[in-house]
């Protein structure tokens, strides 16, 4: 069987994605008030990065594995690690800046 070069990477962002949103899902049963609203955000913006990055893969998929897709399934690792950095950041100064809802230095997800 043939490697699918960093497809592969693509792969197992969204399984680190589907996992989050499992954890978030269960923690957000258990959880009450803002915590739950906060929670519900965060499963929403997940799923729909889910929803977005497989649309790339199945797309990248159709083409085939290649040189010329294995840069465009780089630039999609990228594309979705700067977005999310930009994001957190965001969301981080509309918390005005709050130490408890600065983003958590993760990896990738």
């Amino acid at each position: 069987m043939k490697e699918h070069g960093l497809h592969r990477g693509l792969e197992l962002r969204l399984e680190a994605l589907a996992a989050r949103i499992a954890a978030l899902e269960q923690k957000m049963k258990r959880a009450t008030g803002f915590t739950r609203i906060e929670d519900f955000g965060e499963v929403a913006e997940l799923e729909q990065r889910h929803k977005a990055l497989a649309g790339r893969l199945q797309e990248l998929a159709r083409e085939g594995p290649g040189f010329r897709q294995d840069v465009k399934a780089e630039i999609e690792n990228l594309t979705d690690d700067l977005t999310n950095t930009v994001d957190d950041f965001v969301m981080w100064i509309d918390s005005d800046f709050r130490p408890d809802r600065r983003p958590a230095a993760r990896g990738k997800p």
